[in-house]
């Protein structure tokens, strides 16, 4: 093994819902053709004529395309709900969705080049389009991956605050929501600096934040998503 490509190896990312908790704590990532990729480019091949039947493989993105896994999680989200495109809140997308981290994944899996001359489905020359949701800077592999780590909830929606994926611009947002993650994000910040202060800080901020107008609320959200980046 390349030990320096291995210390330097990409953390990678993979989103998902919750029904799929268990399975991958115990065993991690196993390569799939699920409903996302299914659902978004099979009837491309349908129209043209031609088989759909990629190989199952397991995905993930880097820090620079992490917002791909997000778009991944909502879809998930939104099938385990039963619903039609991305139809949750953002609220169900924090209940209901779940961050998977494969630290130094890049080790394991290969990565489509970002840029690249050829057929959209047939970017290694294959005629058999083996890998045709693999898109530009993706991670893929044919085999498992694992040890993984799982962030859920208030842990996962800070994880992606920090990354600046939180709240996520294809979720319908109501002002409410968005306040409830202010002020949530405002007392860990004021809790961290004085933690011997903890529930006179508790009760000052969810005095403040509850009265705010709406458009303070986004505000304010903006300015704490920069502050909790600053405690890094």
């Amino acid at each position: 093994m390349n030990w320096y490509k291995k210390a330097t190896a990409r953390t990678l990312y993979h989103g998902t819902s919750i029904d799929n908790y268990d399975s991958i704590k115990n065993v991690g990532l196993v390569p799939d053709t699920g409903d996302f990729v299914t659902d978004s480019y099979s009837g491309e091949y349908e129209a043209a004529g031609v088989e759909f039947d990629p190989t199952p493989v397991t995905y993930a993105a880097d820090k620079e395309g992490i917002r791909r896994a997000v778009t991944a999680m909502a879809y998930a989200v939104t099938k385990m709900l039963e619903r039609g495109g991305h139809d949750i809140t953002l609220n169900e997308l924090k209940n209901y969705g779940m961050l998977v981290i494969v630290k130094e994944g890049a080790e394991h899996m290969e990565q489509r080049p970002k840029e690249e001359i050829g057929p959209w489905g047939d970017w290694q020359g294959e005629t058999d389009n083996r890998f045709p949701a693999v898109e530009p800077g993706d991670y893929y592999s044919e085999d498992s991956q694992g040890p993984v780590t799982i962030l859920i909830g208030n842990k996962m929606v800070e994880f992606l605050t920090k990354k600046g994926e939180w709240p996520p611009t294809h979720i319908k947002n109501t002002t409410e929501e968005i306040r409830n993650q202010l002020l949530t994000m405002a007392i860990h910040y004021h809790i961290k600096e004085n933690p011997e202060l903890k529930n006179k800080i508790i009760e000052e901020v969810k005095q403040k934040v509850m009265n705010l107008s709406d458009e303070e609320v986004h505000q304010h959200y903006k300015i704490y998503s920069e502050k909790i980046n600053e405690l890094v």
